[in-house]
């Protein structure tokens, strides 16, 4: 059903329409909510139930926490090579680690990548060999 082929009257009539029905829908809520209390009291309290934009991880959500460091990837990358080094991303990533850099990223060797690509502190040398230039 197109929108462009109903007049405005037939709009306002279903927005009456839905109005009207709203609190009959509300007092069906209001007792479905209270039967749940019902069953939850019946259960001791055991089965918390969610309801309504309460905080915590979304449905799918692993849950974990982004990590917090006091300095970017890009610096901890600098920091934990000297000059002249030459790395594959992978070692890159276990130095920086060794180093204290903290992450939770289930591909954290390809943010590293992306890093020494893009900081110019580092060059490209070769496929997977990035030398720490300044």
């Amino acid at each position: 059903m197109k929108l462009n082929n109903i007049s405005t009257a037939e709009l306002n009539a279903e927005i009456a329409r839905r109005e009207k029905a709203r609190p009959k829908l509300e007092a069906r809520r209001k007792a479905l909510l209270a039967e749940l209390d019902e069953i939850d009291a019946e259960l001791g309290g055991s089965a918390p139930r969610r309801s309504g934009n309460k905080p915590g991880p979304k449905p799918g959500s692993t849950g974990r926490r982004r990590a917090k460091n006091e300095i970017s990837l890009g610096d901890a990358l600098a920091q934990a090579m000297e000059v002249r080094a030459v790395v594959s991303p992978s070692e890159a990533a276990d130095y920086v680690k060794k180093n204290g850099y903290k992450t939770t990223s289930k591909n954290f060797n390809m943010m590293v990548s992306n890093a020494l690509a893009k900081d110019p502190r580092f060059k490209r040398l070769s496929r997977g060999q990035y030398e720490r230039i300044a």
